[in-house]
């Protein structure tokens, strides 16, 4: 995919700068076109559907969410684990960008976005150990990290569904 190329940018309040893989970067593309695919909605036609059109969102968010996963997760079987983390990390995005979604809008993959900024200049407390908020410059097989993607897409899942966007 990026063949394991990695970037260090300055810590600025860490102790330690860390390496971030090209490939993560690559995991925001899925979170920033669910939004941009949640957004094309038309709300005044659902609103008089008569099928449960926020069923059907919510299935194919989780769906595609996934399918990328399980994609990024197959081609880490090929050889390079750059991509389990890509699989890793594009479900915490996600997770990111649909729980701001009802709030944010069109502007909810600035949460990622920031996330993966934030991941990159606050550094770590030492070398190769990032702070373990911060997951996404985390090592493939960390079993937190992993944890806690999963948790944060379950409740931008459970953000979706509880509360719907608000018209403005």
């Amino acid at each position: 995919m990026t063949s394991s190329a990695g970037v260090v940018f300055p810590s600025f309040l860490g102790n330690y700068a860390m390496v971030t893989e090209l490939s993560n970067f690559v995991s925001l593309i899925p979170s920033i076109s669910l939004i941009a695919c949640l957004e094309r909605r038309m709300p005044p036609v659902e609103r008089s559907a008569v099928r449960r059109l926020d069923a059907r969102d919510n299935m194919l968010v989780s769906g595609f969410a996934f399918l990328v996963t399980a994609v990024a997760a197959g081609m880490a079987l090929l050889g390079s684990e750059a991509t389990l983390v890509a699989a890793r990390n594009n479900l915490l995005f996600c997770g990111l960008a649909l729980g701001a979604w009802p709030l944010m809008g069109h502007r909810a993959p600035l949460l990622p976005v920031f996330w993966m900024i934030q991941a990159m200049f606050l550094g770590g407390r030492s070398r190769d150990d990032p702070y373990p908020w911060v997951i996404v410059t985390e090592a493939p097989h960390v079993t937190h990290a992993a944890v806690g993607a999963v948790a944060v897409f379950l409740t931008g899942l459970l953000s979706l569904i509880c509360c719907p966007r608000i018209d403005r």
